[in-house]
């Protein structure tokens, strides 16, 4: 279980009882981008729900948004990261995902996810070293690993 540090920030494990609020909460912040490319299907978050791979963040015992991480047989592959607005844009989301990417690392894995294109959550995955590896209709799948940073660092000017 990875552990978070600032602002009080904690994860629980999802529940059965938690799917009508995510269902809810994903909807709110997400259909807006996927309206922009194709068609939102009403049933996909409750056809895909599994609480072994959702977390449920935490502020001080309030519940804030929700992480899900799948570790597969080749990389590890963060599903989703969703924040309620008013805790978006103070670092949580960041911290967080730093903290995917260290255990990515101790397992010697690479980090995967995709992106809607026109999210523009894109622009912070690129600022932590994610790199476009395919591009779908609607989305990119971005990798994080050891060595695309460090083929990365190498590939910028020096001053």
């Amino acid at each position: 279980m990875l552990s978070y540090k600032i602002m009080n920030i904690s994860l629980r494990q999802s529940k059965p009882e938690d799917l009508d609020w995510l269902d809810e909460f994903y909807e709110s912040l997400m259909r807006p981008y996927v309206e922009l490319t194709h068609d939102w299907d009403e049933k996909r978050f409750r056809k895909n729900y599994n609480t072994e791979t959702i977390s449920v963040i935490q502020l001080d015992g309030e519940d804030i948004g929700m992480l899900k991480i799948e570790k597969r047989k080749d990389h590890i592959y963060l599903g989703d990261i969703q924040l309620k607005e008013a805790f978006q844009r103070k670092g949580i989301g960041t911290s967080l995902i730093r903290d995917v990417i260290e255990q990515a690392k101790a397992d010697g894995l690479p980090l995967r996810l995709r992106v809607l294109k026109e999210n523009p959550v894109v622009e912070l995955y690129n600022r932590l070293g994610f790199v476009k590896t395919k591009e779908f209709k609607h989305c990119h799948e971005l990798e994080w690993s050891a060595q695309t940073v460090e083929a990365a660092d190498e590939a910028k000017p020096h001053s």
